[in-house]
């Protein structure tokens, strides 16, 4: 079944989610909006114990957020989410995170930017080790708004969330699993069997287990909940506050000039660094 962007097939109880938004695979409102009506089906569906998340975009798992789409979503009022003073790439990675079904990344290619942040969300995360992780906002003046600056911190500590975000380099699928972005990063031809036979384990048990097993990691964590929504609203804060600063817009018209196409996206931190040599001073 394809809804828009997301395809949609169910083996049993494993439901597997493909994106496919050519040619880089953008994140949009639209998309988000998506993955929403997904997220409230999930609620109601105990036929569906696990998701499975890939791309069908050869080379991209998620590009980032469509820089057109970005620059409105902190003003568009249906693009609200659930939650009131958080965006709604926060709100969407906090319902993925209350789903009662495990939802597992499968990232083969390029994920930066708001794709890093949807799957940091989920339950656990595989990659193949030739996959690129990156946050580069902050090559472009802002930070991680959808909930990534908060969640890279509680993934793999400060110091090393920090290096991600400030480095705004690409990071390997092997670099990701030991910072403890992902769970593993496997050979390219092993990565679709694990996590097939993974989700198949896991589909295996009961809805009881499942949701014991999950509640008390719920219940291990639940003191950082305060901690997590503060960092929302400040990313939330610091993002618009960068909106209003010089460097933000001249880094995103200069991309969006650029076209966000393949060839400027495969190896997006030296397009940027490339656009930062040649603006003009502010």
């Amino acid at each position: 079944m394809s809804e828009g962007v997301l395809s949609i097939r169910t083996d049993g109880a494993i439901m597997h989610v493909s994106i496919n938004n050519p040619p880089i695979n953008l994140m949009t409102i639209q998309m988000v909006k998506e993955l929403f009506g997904l997220v409230g089906r999930l609620n109601f569906d105990p036929s569906v114990k696990v998701v499975i998340f890939e791309s069908a975009v050869t080379d991209f798992f998620i590009a980032h957020f469509d820089l057109n789409d970005l620059l409105v979503a902190g003003n568009d009022p249906a693009a609200k989410g659930k939650f009131e003073d958080i965006n709604i790439l926060q709100s969407l990675s906090v319902s993925l995170q209350s789903l009662p079904q495990v939802t597992i990344a499968k990232v083969g290619g390029i994920c930066r930017g708001a794709g890093l942040e949807l799957i940091l969300g989920m339950t656990m995360r595989f990659a193949s080790k030739s996959a690129r992780f990156c946050a580069p906002e902050a090559s472009s003046g802002f930070l991680p708004c959808g909930g990534g600056s908060t969640r890279l911190a509680m993934a793999c500590g400060p110091a090393r969330a920090l290096e991600i975000m400030l480095s705004a380099r690409d990071f390997s699928g092997e670099e990701a699993q030991k910072y403890g972005v992902v769970n593993q990063a496997l050979a390219d031809d092993e990565l679709h069997a694990y996590v097939e036979e993974l989700a198949r384990r896991i589909a295996q048990r009961s809805l009881h287990t499942i949701a014991i097993n999950r509640e008390v990691i719920k219940r291990t964590f639940a003191s950082l909940a305060d901690a997590l929504f503060a960092g929302f609203a400040y990313e939330n804060e610091a993002w618009r506050a960068s909106m209003q600063l010089p460097d933000m817009p001249r880094a995103v018209q200069a991309l969006l000039k650029a076209g966000q196409t393949r060839e400027s996206e495969l190896d997006l931190p030296r397009t940027i660094d490339g656009f930062l040599e040649s603006l003009p001073s502010a």
